[in-house]
């Protein structure tokens, strides 16, 4: 079977590197200079993908990572509703080690909410309704949708809590997970960029 006759693939991209602005919420932050130039890069590793367009979440760091990618791969770029982050109201700006304990717990409690204003279990649930209308809009192609980790790691990752906590500390800025259409199985995840 060659690339062309392979079946419809899914590619969840997570968004590039973000200029981080400590006084503002990470849902309004936007790309990096380092952020902008990775996403040439990661176009080329997408190009074998012949995606027919590019999806992404309404997140700017998002939005700009998947205009960025369009313009390299001559594609069109739509945002659809329901594709963000999990929420992170009020989520302070914090050092690297208490950030990840935060997250472990995250994935770990899935039915509390940790951060925010939403579960683990209610941004999966809002994610997967959100994929699946994507697939449904666009039947039998290979689709890229610019998202975020947390949410990319609690649709396609082994529902226990270690594997989802795994898979969201190895997607790196920005990295992608590839996945079989309809069942979103993973069949090849690319750790990131640098």
């Amino acid at each position: 079977m060659t690339e062309r006759d392979s079946p419809a693939r899914l590619v969840l991209i997570k968004h590039s590197v973000p200029e981080m602005q400590i006084h503002t919420e990470s849902r309004f932050w936007h790309l990096s200079e380092e952020g902008r130039k990775r996403c040439a890069p990661l176009a080329e590793k997408l190009r074998r993908f012949n995606l027919a367009r590019i999806v992404s979440s309404n997140e700017p760091k998002a939005v700009e990572t998947a205009e960025l990618l369009a313009s390299e791969l001559s594609r069109t770029h739509i945002v659809r509703p329901d594709l963000q982050e999990n929420d992170r109201t009020g989520l302070g700006f914090v050092g690297v080690e208490a950030y990840q304990d935060t997250f472990r717990r995250f994935f770990a409690e899935p039915d509390r909410v940790i951060v925010g204003t939403e579960t683990a279990e209610e941004a999966r649930a809002r994610f997967t309704t959100a994929v699946e209308a994507v697939l449904e809009e666009f039947p039998e192609e290979t689709l890229a949708i610019v998202t975020h980790g947390t949410v990319i790691s609690l649709l396609v990752s082994e529902p226990t809590a270690e594997e989802r906590f795994r898979l969201w500390r190895r997607l790196g800025l920005p990295s992608y997970v590839v996945v079989s259409r309809p069942s979103l199985e993973i069949v090849e995840e690319f750790y990131g960029v640098d």
